[in-house]
């Protein structure tokens, strides 16, 4: 079971206990949020359709740009620590990543999806799982600002690099041993306002708090949701910036099948974000920085396996 706060977005106290929550640990579940659970289901089952296609198919689907953040990520493609300075091997899971295609266009960060020929039901179900996130998340963008002081927040979230994450952890049979140090997916913050997780119910993600590590299991049919670096830039941290990562268990063998849906949520690519008047403290270490600048200064160093540039959300903490 989940070992962070749990928020039902239907009761009348939400907005709150969402506050509180975030404040503690940058992390929460979330209940009665309202996503379908055939929606849920359907991108599972499409999820097993694309992961099953032969290495070789999967592979066209690789875009090289990455400023991208679209298309298929192999295994060791990307070591997410980069992203916070600290050098590690490659990552060990494989993901397909995919957006908004009526927004692309307007930036290089926001590209057109390849969706896989090969795998119809997966990109239908897909397709069916941004609409519902979209909806999810500009609910989300209304109550979160409504909390921090920024009533437009939602308005001003329509047309961001969205992007959305199928990713499977599951161990191949053909896979080495791991290297020292190596993780499933290594310790990072996301770079976004917020971001929305389903996973399956079983052990698998820990995040960064005050004590160390603590282990995350959501309940099953409940949805995550933690701080992005936007958001603490926007609250000085007072929303911290959720560390989190997938670590090896064992001998590396990761018996346990874990996937998960992370939806990458953020304003529009020209908004500036800086630490709000009632957040802001003296000695506040942010600058005003748009969308644009942060997303492409920290997505590409953890696809080059080097340290990315841009402000880090760190702060004090030691992963």
């Amino acid at each position: 079971m989940a070992t962070i706060d749990t928020v039902d977005l239907a009761d009348q106290d939400a907005p709150g206990a969402l506050d509180r929550a975030l404040r503690k640990d940058g992390f929460v579940q979330l209940v009665g949020h309202g996503l379908p659970v055939d929606v849920a289901d359907t991108l599972w089952a499409g999820m097993e359709e694309f992961f099953a296609l032969p290495f070789s198919t999967k592979a066209k689907y690789v875009v090289e740009d990455a400023a991208a953040n679209r298309g298929y990520r192999q295994r060791g493609s990307e070591a997410l620590s980069y992203s916070l300075g600290e050098a590690s091997p490659p990552d060990l899971f494989e993901s397909f990543n995919s957006g908004h295609d009526a927004r692309a266009g307007a930036h290089r960060l926001i590209q057109a999806t390849p969706w896989p020929t090969e795998a119809p039901a997966f990109a239908a179900a897909t397709r069916r799982y941004l609409d519902a996130m979209a909806e999810l998340a500009g609910r989300l963008d209304q109550m979160i600002g409504n909390i921090i002081g920024i009533n437009d927040l939602a308005d001003r979230s329509t047309a961001g690099p969205d992007t959305m994450a199928c990713i499977r952890y599951e161990r191949l049979d053909d896979e080495a041993a791991p290297a020292p140090g190596q993780k499933r997916m290594g310790a990072h913050s996301d770079y976004t306002t917020f971001t929305i997780l389903r996973a399956d119910p079983v052990p698998g993600l820990e995040i960064l708090g005050s004590d160390g590590w603590k282990p995350i299991v959501p309940d099953a049919d409940a949805l995550l949701l933690n701080v992005g670096d936007l958001l603490a830039m926007w609250t000085d941290d007072a929303w911290p910036s959720t560390v989190h990562r997938v670590p090896l268990h064992g001998d590396g063998t990761d018996p346990v099948l874990r996937r998960s849906v992370a939806y990458f949520h953020y304003p529009d690519i020209d908004v500036a974000v800086e630490p709000l008047p009632a957040f802001q403290r003296p000695d506040s270490k942010y600058r005003s920085v748009t969308v644009a600048d942060h997303l492409g200064a920290r997505l590409i160093g953890p696809k080059r396996h080097a340290p990315s540039a841009g402000t880090s959300t760190l702060s004090e903490r030691t992963i």
